[in-house]
């Protein structure tokens, strides 16, 4: 029997199925069209540095479900994609790494298969931890780096919801690699919660210009909680200066190394 439940449920899905395919023909239009995509951006770099979902991005249940599902059957996402090292991953530490001992403690959010932490672990860091949603991708990691996988503390879960389970201070560097543009804006915590945590450094390389991710504002978002960014550049496949000001070809299509620390002068 067809219950009145079941119609309004049924016409619930029709509505979201409807919005899908309006959704991916706007997509379309501003795939193909530079100036809209440049506006979308901007709306969208505003909306989630406010903590507001970008009309155009995944909700945050599906942002969520992608990543955790991940190397399971259905998934288009595989971990496998992110063992080989590549030079993104020098360029990142370049700036930090000087300034931290083989002692130091360092915190990975979203660490996938643990390529960042190999890295690091093949230069003598053995105070390692990090992070991931997907349980695919760390079962994987003890498959390819297993050396570093048993000396290190690997965690699967929702980063924001397991940052909040650190002591504060606790590393001396919380870094990540291309995974704040997919973290909700409803965890936009997450900023205040890596500040929380690290005792020195932040480090991030996003592609800030993922217009039909979550954007945002994030030199804002870290000074907003008590960091200071001291350094920042483009990378590309080579690393320039960051541009000043910010031009629209450089928001759309690079990627961006920021490292920040504590800034002790706001107590």
């Amino acid at each position: 029997m067809v219950t009145k439940r079941m119609l309004k449920l049924a016409g619930v899905y029709s509505m979201y199925e409807g919005l899908c395919v309006f959704r991916k023909k706007l997509i379309e239009v501003m795939r193909n069209n530079s100036y809209l995509k440049y506006q979308y951006f901007r709306m969208a770099s505003f909306l989630a540095t406010n903590g507001i979902g970008p009309p155009l991005a995944s909700p945050a249940f599906e942002s969520c479900s992608r990543w955790q599902k991940q190397g399971t059957k259905g998934s288009n996402d595989h971990p496998e994609t992110y063992i080989e090292e590549n030079n993104s991953t020098i360029e990142l530490f370049k700036e930090v790494l000087p300034y931290l001992d083989k002692n130091s403690r360092i915190l990975e959010i979203g660490c996938n298969v643990g390529r960042s932490l190999n890295y690091l672990y093949k230069l003598g860091y053995r105070d390692l931890t990090g992070i991931e949603i997907g349980e695919e991708a760390v079962k994987l990691a003890r498959v390819a780096f297993p050396d570093m996988a048993q000396q290190s503390k690997l965690i699967v879960g929702n980063a924001p919801l397991e940052l909040r389970k650190f002591p504060s201070r606790q590393f001396d560097l919380v870094f990540c690699h291309s995974v704040l543009v997919n973290i909700h804006p409803r965890y936009n915590y997450v900023f205040r919660e890596m500040a929380r945590v690290s005792r020195k450094f932040v480090l991030t390389l996003e592609n800030e210009g993922s217009f039909l991710a979550y954007p945002r504002d994030f030199q804002k978002l870290f000074e907003r909680v008590g960091l200071k960014m001291v350094a920042s550049k483009i990378f590309t496949g080579v690393c320039e200066r960051f541009p000043v000001p910010y031009r629209q070809e450089d928001a759309l299509a690079n990627n961006t190394i920021r490292l920040f620390v504590k800034d002790e002068t706001r107590g």
